[in-house]
């Protein structure tokens, strides 16, 4: 019979040996095999985040203990100085002592027993108050031309590109970055026990320790750029307007690949270093193009000025151009620009800021 109390059973137990798995080792396999059973289900998630922290804080208490041999405690600790169990035959601790016999040391084996049982006990109502408890998200914003370099809470690093807005939510279970405009590079501190997930739009990319950039575009796909490392990439559906739980999107990204994720499809690629350089060169204030389509220069110039370019002439689209712009003044490319191709081809046009 399947009840609701073997399944919560069957589940922690699945959480243990995922625990013990990951404890052991951690290949991309592994690491997209227990990101498709966390998709499974939310209860999967909230068991093993709870044995997680559980595992975590248990080892800080084995680290805090006195100075005993290795594996020994004194065990004068855990005698007790007199029987405090209830008299006869009924089930709790007085059961304790009908298992005493004459054999003391058992009765310390017991009462260790207990005291391990009461710390964990406690270790899980702590996790499962501190999960109902997040801190206070951090929001952090940039204006349109403007970058921000900032260190995290947890030593992670980001860097955020023009015209961008994240929510830092960070718990005892989970870190996530929600990434709701712009673009952001991250360098992850390593947590393995507590994976960071950049959230854009539904797609989700987890990292435990490594270093990506993440793109939402104006039209709402989503591009990750993998710099070091290995990253999962997943996506959080919805059926009927419920949010389903996130599904692994095709394999795990390595180094120098690249993942473009919309509602519907979702594409893996290789890029050469120059690729990958020419599409991170923001992190370093400089944009520069060789021999670029005018379409594509004015598109991406525009992202650092409030004043946008418009081609008014669709023949000069595919001309190539070249140059460059430090990302804090690209008002200057922009002129430029249409002083060459002059008023009637390229006009400049002033939009509003984002709030």
């Amino acid at each position: 019979m399947d009840t609701s109390v073997n399944r919560s059973e069957e589940i922690e137990a699945q959480a243990t040996q995922w625990l013990v798995k990951l404890d052991a080792g951690r290949s991309p396999d592994v690491m997209a095999q227990h990101a498709a059973w966390i998709a499974e289900s939310a209860r999967h998630e909230v068991a093993y985040a709870k044995l997680s922290l559980a595992w975590k804080r248990m080892d800080a208490l084995r680290r805090m203990r006195p100075l005993d041999p290795p594996g020994e405690a004194d065990p004068d600790l855990l005698k007790p100085k007199k029987k405090w169990w209830p008299r006869g035959t009924g089930t709790g601790l007085g059961a304790l002592r009908r298992s005493e016999g004459n054999d003391s040391m058992n009765r310390s084996k017991l009462f260790a027993g207990a005291a391990i049982g009461i710390a964990l006990a406690a270790t899980v109502a702590a996790s499962a108050f501190m999960l109902l408890q997040p801190e206070n998200d951090l929001v952090l914003a940039t204006r349109v031309g403007e970058q921000k370099h900032v260190m995290l809470a947890d030593g992670s690093v980001a860097d955020l590109n023009t015209n961008t807005r994240i929510r830092v939510h960070y718990t005892a279970a989970h870190r996530q970055i929600f990434l709701e405009r712009g673009e952001i590079m991250i360098s992850v501190a390593h947590d393995a026990s507590r994976p960071l997930d950049v959230v854009a739009n539904g797609v989700l990319t987890r990292a435990v320790g490594t270093k990506f950039n993440v793109r939402l575009h104006d039209d709402s796909h989503v591009e990750t750029l993998l710099k070091e490392g290995r990253v999962l990439i997943l996506r959080r559906d919805t059926v009927l307007g419920i949010p389903m739980a996130p599904r692994p999107v095709g394999h795990t990204l390595v180094a120098g690949e690249r993942a473009v994720v919309d509602a519907r499809n979702a594409a893996i690629d290789k890029l050469t270093p120059s690729e990958m350089e020419q599409l991170l060169q923001w992190t370093s204030g400089r944009i520069t193009f060789q021999q670029e389509k005018l379409s594509t220069v004015v598109r991406e110039m525009n992202r650092y000025n409030v004043r946008h370019l418009k081609i008014l002439d669709p023949a000069v689209a595919d001309t190539r151009v070249g140059g460059g712009f430090d990302t804090a003044h690209a008002e200057a490319y922009a002129e430029d620009l249409t002083g060459f191709f002059g008023q009637k081809t390229l006009k400049s046009v002033q939009t509003s800021a984002p709030e």
